[in-house]
């Protein structure tokens, strides 16, 4: 596991997974996505990025960025095909993709291959994201099934990006097994008191704990 200061060097290597989020925690969920995308696509690397302040999602239960960091870094320790950074966390301004990407291409080359991974339920905001339209023509978007979510394109992105980058979306588009977990439900059963275990891996709840995170406390 690497941050972002000692990545490998990825300029002279194509199929770099990007996946962002908030992971507020990172949880089993998170993990399966990443291992599956990576391996049915052949990436070099999976690349997480927790954001700073997210521009679509609540705010009001957001732990600070530090933890949600070193949560994410404690999950992807043991696997070299995973790395962390914090991109996004050290422009301490709400996180756009457009803008991450970009300092991606910036770093390693306009020829380094940039598959941005998201789960369904991402799918019907797309079309409200800073610059779509250009960010489609720098990346490649991975749909990951989620249950409860359509994989389906809406209209008004396609009328945005337009058939190709449609076409390319769903050639790209990954199946996994149903994952019920959402880091929404984990902040509950948290607050409640309730167990976690398999939900989250072992080490983050150990770190959850040891910092009071998501505690009654601080909901």
């Amino acid at each position: 596991m690497k941050n972002r200061d000692n990545i490998s060097d990825l300029a002279h290597q194509r199929g770099i997974g990007v996946f962002g989020g908030t992971f507020n925690p990172i949880h089993v969920g998170h993990l399966v996505m990443a291992e599956e995308v990576y391996n049915y696509h052949h990436l070099s690397k999976v690349l997480f990025i927790p954001a700073y302040i997210p521009p679509h999602k609540s705010t009001t239960d957001l732990v600070d960025a530090h933890h949600r960091y070193q949560m994410v870094q404690e999950a992807i320790s043991r696997n070299e095909n995973f790395e962390v950074s914090d991109f996004e966390i050290k422009r301490k301004v709400r996180s756009y993709t457009i803008d991450t990407v970009n300092e991606l291409l910036n770093l390693y080359g306009k020829d380094c291959e940039v598959f941005l991974i998201m789960g369904a339920d991402s799918l019907n905001e797309l079309v409200l994201w800073k610059d779509i339209k250009k960010l489609s023509e720098l990346c490649h978007f991975v749909i990951v099934n989620r249950p409860g979510y359509s994989t389906d394109v809406s209209g008004s992105l396609a009328d945005v990006i337009g058939k190709d980058k449609v076409l390319d979306m769903e050639r790209l588009e990954v199946q996994i097994s149903p994952i019920g977990i959402s880091s929404t439900d984990i902040r509950k059963r948290l607050r409640e008191g309730a167990d976690v275990s398999g939900l989250v891996p072992p080490c983050v709840e150990v770190y959850i704990g040891k910092h009071g995170l998501y505690s009654p406390a601080r909901a």
